[in-house]
């Protein structure tokens, strides 16, 4: 039987009752992390809603999931939210598909060889010395500090760093900071806006879109200019393993460079930042695993700084970030677009459906997951086979994160550090909610006290 013919004799994927003009669009807006994954929980893992004219089709178990990632990629690119994270990078990684997609991956996998990874734990260690310091002065001063803002600045030197090799704090630097910060706010309020007009059309929106965009390619793409006017000029970091001859490869034209450069620290940034700020939540509710994991840091280290060749002692601080990232996945959901008619599992879903993956349905499912609200990080240390395909923080596929491993590593190399130093616990009992941005953040400030190890 064809696929067509498949497609055709397929059931319809079951519709949720929406407004007659909006749709679901405002409960979508209003709760893309959680509605969904109620709706799904309710339909076994696959259900349609609209989005104003949008039609969406849902999937919130891990073979759906590789079924359009992995299986039948080819059948459902990206769509409209990697399109409009290209308002702000530009044709970066993140947002082309193709052949320009291809070739773009094969020049910068280098960056992300293993032997760049040393250099990794170089910035992290050097970023990490004066903020620590920092941190025990509020410390002793019975100081608390923001949980979510010493994350960003931790993931954005540390990315500066090791991309650039720049002291991003301060200056210029601050200023190219917050304009990350406003572009990835602005992008969420575009994605879930039904009339998106050309960036030139100057509304409120697209005015604040280029205002962002251009700080950004200045301060990139002053770098850039940098190393393209002085080929002598070769720091050890990621944008020199980016200018590295590559056999023949055709020379980078000055803004492709620029654009996968931003494309490179907005990534490695706002998810790291976030991952960061939910483990350190989870570590602060949860003394007894923060003393297992201080206890095996001092087991593998002795109290001197990680490096890489630590890592592999440290299982049980790897599953700690594992099982953060599965309670609270940065990327809370991923879109394609059905581009030839399809069926899921007898599931029939017309070319045109815009498809979201909902990752925090699939990490949350006691389908998968024995009780899966609570934070067990020894899940990972015997998860087998099928239960780590149910863990997709990085998506799967061709598309999957290409910094995945560098995140793992900066994330272990970073809490490691932490807990050696400190015990953290919360200022106040008040709950800490969700709320789904660009990632999925904290929906206040967490506010951590923190004790000085002797």
């Amino acid at each position: 039987m064809t696929l067509s013919h498949r497609a055709q004799t397929a059931r319809p994927v079951p519709m949720l009752a929406g407004r007659a003009l909006l749709g679901n669009l405002r409960d979508m807006a209003a709760a893309p992390h959680t509605f969904p994954a109620r709706a799904l929980a309710a339909h076994g893992g696959i259900v349609g809603m609209r989005a104003g004219p949008r039609r969406i089709v849902a999937l919130g178990r891990p073979d759906y999931a590789r079924h359009v990632l992995v299986t039948h990629h080819e059948r459902y690119p990206r769509g409209r939210i990697n399109r409009n994270l290209g308002t702000v990078i530009g044709d970066g990684l993140l947002a082309t598909e193709g052949d320009l997609w291809l070739a773009r991956r094969r020049r910068i996998q280098p960056a992300f060889r293993p032997e760049r990874l040393q250099a990794l734990v170089r910035s992290v260690n050097r970023v990490l010395d004066p903020i620590l310091d920092g941190w025990t002065d509020t410390a002793r001063a019975h100081g608390s500090i923001d949980a979510m803002r010493e994350a960003k600045r931790i993931a954005m030197r540390v990315i500066g760093r090791a991309l650039l090799s720049l002291d991003i704090d301060t200056g210029s630097a601050g200023a190219f900071a917050a304009a990350v910060d406003a572009s990835l706010i602005q992008l969420v309020r575009r994605n879930w806006s039904l009339l998106q007009l050309p960036l030139w059309v100057p509304v409120p929106i697209n005015r604040a879109l280029n205002r962002t965009r251009r700080t950004l390619d200045a301060f990139i793409g002053a770098e850039v200019s940098r190393r393209l006017d002085d080929p002598a000029y070769r720091p050890d970091d990621m944008l020199t393993a980016l200018l590295a001859d590559r056999g023949g490869a055709e020379p980078w034209t000055r803004a492709a460079l620029v654009n996968e450069a931003k494309t490179l620290f907005v990534a490695g940034f706002e998810t790291t930042a976030t991952a960061l700020t939910w483990t350190l939540h989870l570590l602060a509710a949860h003394p007894a695993v923060a003393e297992a994991m201080h206890a095996e840091i001092e087991a593998a280290l002795g109290g001197r700084h990680p490096e890489m060749t630590d890592l592999p002692r440290l299982p049980y601080g790897a599953a700690v970030v594992e099982e953060a990232m599965r309670l609270y996945p940065p990327v809370y959901n991923i879109g394609r677009e059905c581009t030839e008619d399809d069926e899921i599992d007898g599931w029939a879903v017309p070319k045109g459906t815009s498809m979201l993956i909902s990752i925090f349905a699939i990490q949350r499912s006691p389908d998968w997951w024995e009780a899966p609200e609570t934070f067990r990080p020894e899940r990972f240390l015997t998860a087998d086979a099928a239960q780590r395909r149910a863990a997709l923080p990085y998506a799967v596929g061709k598309h999957q994160c290409i910094g995945s491993h560098f995140a793992n590593i900066e994330l272990l190399l970073v809490l490691a550090r932490i807990v050696q130093r400190f015990r953290l616990s919360h200022r106040d009992e008040v709950p800490v909610g969700m709320a789904a941005r660009t990632t999925l953040v904290p929906d206040r400030p967490v506010q951590l006290l923190m004790e000085v190890r002797s």
